[in-house]
């Protein structure tokens, strides 16, 4: 894992390899290449040694190109030898020279072949290529304008932000897409690659990879859950493969629990709040779980003053608001499992988004069962007039602002849904493309401001495309998401388990307007106004330790 960054020097200040040092602190360097028009065009990496331990050029030059480059290609392997047979030779045991050489073979197609998280920057052939992968994993900014462009993996390597609002991220309470709080500054989109060509500074855009339109062909109970195993634990699998110690962050969930049940980590971590003992209390069940497999269970325990010592840490590394309380139990957990000497850690993001997992999803859905015989009946007509259409209920379900928020959302969410899709087939690919972005951001800057790897098997791309095939009824049944994952759960480690048979998972929410507020409620407003606040702060600090 790595910060990345260049482009025309003067978008990208000048100290950036200190500002991302948390991304790469094992490693350093920039090159300077010359365009054809004469413009200087920077080339900049950080690394965190991962796969390979030993130190390697930084950033790599090989064939007349050069590659910056962020991420982890699991199949590099089979990608390596296809390409050893096409008559490449490699100096490294590295995915970053296998991603080199397969753009140097195929162009911008070589991004179909690879199954891993990335954001890339190649120099070749007088144009720079920047892509990002298929869910968004890994981020990439950049901005484009009279003077150039530049790059770069966070947003305070670049010289120059220009704060502007954007309204559909006001309403959601999060940044997704291009959109970030600065006006000069866009990200990449998951899935999308740009190529810059400096002589006539004109850039391209394409989008290389979408989210698959379901098309259900699996209805088969048994079918399902022994292609699922397989899938999974094929994916758990090659992202368990490191030269560093792995762990894994673990609640008392379905969706960390069957990363473990499959990869069996001897030391996993939890986050615990003494606020919710009571309430949401995950250290009684990971607790079970782990005197059932015989691993050892680290519980972290954030408290008030932990959160007041670290906000400032927790500003700078997440740079923008992401709609979720959960920023202080992650930054934690990372910042624990990596002072105990871990640099890779497996975690579930993606699993309530591809399987109908959130609760609001559920209560979506249970309500549309409960009222079919109603739409379907003689009064459809006053039924669809008062409950309104799923797109209607679904924008009153995610507006923060009550109704008055939903003539907005229903303009941006309804070129995306489609009425030829079932509800449960829009809630995953709304969930999925938009919802889960903001997750990501926090799971990659969290773990990074510790210089620690996160990696997600639930967003392997062929468990993505698998869960596209898969009838409703294996996602949603008896009034609960998840169904086949809950299945396949049982099947691994029995169904007798906590993490089996509890009827409700809650999220990972911090106790910070509690702390702050004196209010148990999670409302979420409050929060992001001050984050931001401190967001701000932070990145105008980067630049001017003095303010």
């Amino acid at each position: 894992m790595c910060g990345i960054f260049g482009g025309t020097p003067e978008l990208i200040t000048s100290d950036v390899e200190r500002l991302l040092l948390h991304r790469g602190p094992d490693q350093q360097g920039r090159v300077v290449v010359q365009s054809g028009g004469g413009a200087p065009v920077v080339m900049g990496q950080t690394r965190l040694n991962v796969v390979y331990k030993k130190d390697v050029p930084t950033p790599m030059q090989r064939y007349g190109a050069v590659i910056s480059f962020n991420g982890e290609i699991y199949n590099w392997g089979p990608l390596r030898r296809e390409l050893e047979a096409k008559g490449y030779r490699f100096e490294t045991p590295t995915d970053t020279e296998v991603v080199l050489c397969a753009y140097l073979e195929w162009g911008p197609a070589c991004l179909e072949r690879m199954n891993g998280m990335f954001a890339v920057a190649i120099w070749h052939d007088e144009r720079l290529f920047l892509a990002r992968d298929r869910m968004g994993k890994k981020p990439l900014f950049f901005a484009h304008g009279p003077r150039g462009l530049g790059f770069a993996s966070e947003l305070k390597a670049f010289a120059e932000l220009d704060f502007a609002e954007v309204p559909i991220c006001q309403a959601l309470e999060f940044y997704f897409d291009e959109h970030t709080p600065f006006r000069n500054v866009q990200s990449l989109k998951p899935g999308e690659y740009l190529l810059w060509t400096p002589r006539s500074n004109e850039v391209m855009r394409r989008t290389w990879w979408r989210f698959p339109e379901p098309e259900p062909d699996v209805h088969d109970e048994e079918r399902a859950i022994e292609q699922f195993l397989e899938l999974f634990t094929d994916a758990c699998a090659i992202r368990k493969v490191a030269d560093v110690p792995v762990t894994i962050f673990l609640s008392g969930g379905i969706d960390s629990s069957l990363i473990q049940a499959v990869v069996r980590c001897p030391v996993t971590y939890t986050v615990q709040f003494t606020e919710f003992a009571d309430t949401i209390n995950e250290q009684r069940y990971v607790t079970e779980f782990a005197e059932h497999l015989g691993f050892e269970p680290r519980i972290v325990t954030p408290t008030r003053h932990d959160f007041l010592e670290t906000f400032p840490d927790l500003a700078r590394f997440i740079e923008f608001p992401v709609g979720s309380q959960s920023v202080l139990p992650l930054f934690c957990l990372a910042r624990q499992a990596r002072r105990d000497g871990f640099v890779v850690a497996l975690s579930g993001e993606g699993s309530d988004e591809l399987f109908n997992g959130y609760y609001r999803n559920e209560l979506l859905l249970r309500e549309e069962e409960s009222l079919a015989a109603d739409f379907a009946g003689v009064y459809g007509t006053l039924c669809r007039r008062y409950f309104g259409t799923p797109l209607e209920r679904f924008c009153r379900m995610v507006s923060r602002q009550g109704l008055a928020g939903v003539p907005l959302l229903l303009d941006f969410f309804a070129p995306r849904w489609r009425t030829d899709r079932s509800l449960a087939q829009n809630l995953s690919v709304i969930e999925a493309t938009v919802f889960l972005q903001p997750l990501l951001v926090m799971a990659d800057r969290l773990s990074m401001g510790n210089s620690l790897e996160v990696r997600n098997p639930f967003l392997d791309y062929r468990l993505v495309e698998f869960s596209a095939r898969l009838a409703d009824g294996l996602k949603f049944r008896d009034g609960q998401g998840k169904w086949l994952l809950r299945q396949a759960l049982r099947r691994v480690v029995g169904p007798n388990l906590g993490i089996v048979t509890r009827p409700v998972k809650h999220g990972l929410p911090a106790p910070v307007n509690l702390w702050l507020f004196k209010s148990s409620a999670f409302d979420r407003k409050d929060w992001n106004q001050l984050l931001f606040g401190e967001c701000l702060k932070q990145l105008a600090r980067v630049h001017d330790p003095t303010r």
